[in-house]
């Protein structure tokens, strides 16, 4: 019997973690990056509720096999139903200033997204509550765990996702044939049939309803909209999911001078994850300088620093659909290197539109790197001429803050530093933004250079606006007054507008493309020219925050600061973005929910099931299992974060750090079951690794960074070892104790923890983006101290 508990716990963990990784990505295509990251925290507040409606079920249905069989069943038929109804409830976060009925549509999204993790939580839950060590249940838990997260990278370029749901939940059938019995087994095996078959039924039937419905506000389902349209291809590996769409409403050329009075030629439109569409450019000749329908590349941004550059080494760093790529060899560059991280996207250009695309990325004079900028900046051993940083993102609010919680470490000031250190003795870095207005990316940008290069980079910079772009270029030495005169002209015969250069006047901004005022001039005078206490002040200052971002607080597009709540709520429901400049409030509401929806649903069950719970007597159990639960996740949700630098994909570390994580968590959980452990030397030894983590991370990055990626997840995990070996021994060693003392607790210490991880999971994440990931590791640093001073008191 218990090794037929164990494996079914294996299997139903294992199928929890592939689902809740696939729902992060199934979340990032089918909404923003914010409601993703949020499965974190629906997931354990599944979890959490659990182990509060666990005694229920106790009390009621007597036979342990038949609860095991109750929730295996539940887990599986869940998986399913909770996806599908996510597919179909008519959920549009836009409209809740506007619509009650959205209030409803969130609370409907959020419990069925919590109903595979509330079963999948009350079968791990009763295994605890057996006569089990604890040390075995956790082991097998975390191992089952571990490998269910690392297993969707593997899985999701076979089955896609809609096949990833499917065999998460054929798993928890698995679990249900390995524990029937012959009194049981009519039933279920019916239930399970008939299950199977209404499941396949419907992916026959109705394919559609499989289907990641996509937010009606993102860039393929713009295109999508448009009478002539079509989807001509889909790609998805466990990082990005890439669209191509045709439509002969797509043009797409940030930038163009209002000069050019032609047509562009044909261009299909691809995405990443359903947004940021960038154009793949129909090429009629393959003598791409002689192609007349090309004519328009003399009219962008591009041509200004591109024009009369035949032979030098040009570096595009994630080009997109390829329109910088060709531009360079409309102009003639003989020496073009990519960078390009999606593989899927270089894959596309290289072979099935690569005749489409002129074949470009073929082209000899083309090397193209599957790879990220931070990695390929400390490999290579070239410098180059020009490097641009290409605009392959598409035009977003900043008031609608949707990519606020995005970390990207290509805006860095360290990422720009290793940038720049590529660039030839005169080399220069073009970095072309849209133009928002109040300014906000820009001016971001332009401190970073500031801060990054530490010098006086007034010399070196010529920066101009188009009616919707502006690009800054940095020489790596200083541009001669030819050079400007030259750079001048290029832009005046556009219809361009300088925004900066040295000793440029007033006078000859804001000409062509007006604003009321010529901020951009003003505010990049101020950032470059002032020195660092006057740059402070602007920062403190400016409605939107435009401090620069370090690897540290890696994010870029984050433009809120407290400032503007007042502004937020006397717009709320009068403005189309209501989320006005302050996305991550979502994240605060988020908090929120979910501080309520634990008291209600975790404790308040929990406190009302039997008279066993005695706050004053038993408030020694409540620190330790709220700090634990506090601690591993300020541990956690940093270092899925701060792996992203190191592993160049958000999925990747994920996968990694929780396969890490759970893995070794699940050693030293087991190694405690056989072995009497020091809690004390635990927990000290987990501060001091943690200590040593944060500080060989931060002057040893660079050198990991430069290893080949399996090396890379190598070195992650091997980082990571430790401290999962000693965060996974206090839980179960806790529990252990409690079980000796005071069993009939245990269903609550679970709910308690469930509780605190729940809040602790988003309030990481708000830390993190006020103060810094290593603020939050200091953070678990206490919290598993004050633990250990619980645990002695109690036990």
């Amino acid at each position: 019997m218990k090794t037929k508990i164990n494996i079914s716990l294996f299997l139903i963990s294992f199928s929890l973690f592939i689902y809740q990784v696939s729902l992060l990505r199934i979340l990032s295509v089918s909404d923003f990056y914010h409601f993703a990251f949020l499965i974190v925290s629906i997931a354990l507040l599944g979890f959490g509720i659990s182990g509060s409606f666990l005694p229920f079920f106790i009390r009621r249905i007597k036979t342990e096999r038949l609860l095991y069989l109750l929730f295996s069943l539940g887990f599986s038929l869940s998986v399913v139903v909770s996806y599908l109804a996510v597919n179909i409830i008519p959920f549009d976060s836009f409209k809740i200033a506007w619509e009650a009925v959205q209030l409803f549509y969130l609370f409907i999204y959020y419990l069925f997204l919590i109903l595979p993790f509330f079963f999948g939580g009350c079968f791990i839950a009763y295994v605890f509550h057996g006569k089990q060590k604890p040390q075995v249940t956790y082991f097998f838990n975390l191992i089952g765990s571990s490998l269910g997260a690392v297993a969707f990278l593997i899985l999701v370029p076979l089955v896609r996702q809609s096949g990833i749901i499917i065999f998460s939940s054929a798993l928890g059938i698995v679990s249900i044939f390995i524990l029937l019995q012959k009194r049981y087994i009519k039933i279920f095996a019916v239930a399970a049939v008939i299950f199977i078959v209404l499941t396949g039924s419907l992916l026959f039937f109705f394919p559609g309803l499989w289907e990641v419905k996509m937010s009606p506000y993102k860039s393929l389902q713009t295109v999508m909209r448009y009478p002539d349209s079509r989807l001509l291809y889909t790609v998805e590996d466990s990082a990005t999911r890439v669209d191509v769409a045709e439509s002969g409403n797509i043009k797409s050329a940030p930038g163009l001078s209002l000069v050019y009075s032609g047509t562009p030629p044909e261009q299909l439109g691809i995405t990443i994850d359903g947004d940021n569409l960038t154009p793949i450019t129909r090429v009629e000749d393959s003598l791409i300088e002689e192609d007349s329908t090309l004519k328009f590349l003399e009219y962008l941004p591009q041509s200004v620093y591109m024009k009369g550059e035949k032979h030098i080494s040009i570096l595009i760093i994630e080009p997109g659909g390829g329109l910088d790529v060709l531009c360079s060899l409309y102009h003639g560059v003989s020496d073009i290197n990519v960078v390009q991280n999606s593989e899927p996207v270089a894959g596309l250009l290289k072979e099935r539109f690569s005749g489409y695309s002129g074949d470009i990325y073929n082209n000899p004079s083309i090397t193209v790197e599957k790879n990220c900028i931070r990695n390929f900046s400390l490999t290579t051993d070239k410098s180059f001429d020009l490097i641009v940083l290409s605009l392959s993102d598409s035009f977003h609010p900043v008031s609608s803050g949707a990519y606020s919680l995005n970390e990207n470490y290509m805006y860095s000031t360290e990422s720009i530093s290793a940038i720049v250190e590529l660039l030839s003795p005169d080399g220069i870095l073009a970095i072309t933004r849209w133009a928002q207005v109040p300014p906000s990316e820009n001016l971001k940008i332009i401190a970073t250079l500031v801060e990054a290069l530490d010098k006086d980079i007034s010399p070196g910079i010529f920066s101009y606006r188009s009616w919707s772009t502006v690009t800054t270029l940095y020489k790596n030495s200083v541009f001669t007054p030819t050079e400007i005169k030259l750079l001048k002209e290029r832009v005046e015969a556009l219809n361009y507008d300088p925004v900066y250069y040295s000793g440029m006047e007033e006078t000859e901004a804001n000409i062509h493309n007006r604003l009321e005022e010529p901020y951009f001039y003003r505010f990049f005078k101020l950032i470059i020219e002032e020195n660092s206490s006057a740059r402070e002040e602007l920062y403190r200052n400016y409605y939107f925050n435009i401090t620069p971002v370090t690897d540290n607080n890696p994010y870029f597009f984050n433009f809120f600061k407290t400032d503007q709540i007042p502004d937020i709520i006397k717009y709320f429901g009068k403005s189309t973005q209501p989320f006005g400049g302050g996305g991550y409030l979502i994240l605060v509401a988020a908090l929120l929910i979910s501080v309520l929806l634990s008291v209600l649903l975790i404790i308040l069950p929990v406190k009302t099931a039997g008279g066993s719970i005695k706050l004053k007597k038993d408030y020694g159990y409540l620190i330790y299992f709220i700090c634990l639960g506090m601690g591993y996740f300020f541990i956690e949700l940093p270092l899925m974060q701060k792996f992203i630098l190191m592993l160049g994909k958000p999925s990747y570390s994920v996968a990694t750090v929780l396969f890490g994580l759970m893995l070794f968590a699940g050693f030293g959980s087991i190694y405690t079951g056989y072995r009497k452990t020091n809690l004390m030397w635990v927990v000290l030894a987990l501060v001091i690794y943690i200590t040593f983590f944060m500080v060989v991370f931060r002057f040893y990055s660079n050198i990991l960074l430069a290893r080949p990626l399996w090396q890379r997840f190598a070195i992650t995990i091997g980082l990571i070892a430790p401290a999962g070996f000693l965060m996974g021994i206090p839980f179960p060693a806790g529990i252990a104790k409690a079980k000796e003392k005071k069993s009939q607790i245990v269903p609550w210490l679970w709910a308690i923890n469930g509780c605190a991880s729940v809040v602790s999971s988003i309030a990481a994440v708000i830390i993190s983006i006020h103060a810094g990931f290593l603020l939050v590791l200091g953070l678990s640093l206490l919290f598993y101290i004050t633990a250990i001073f619980a645990y002695k008191k109690l036990f």
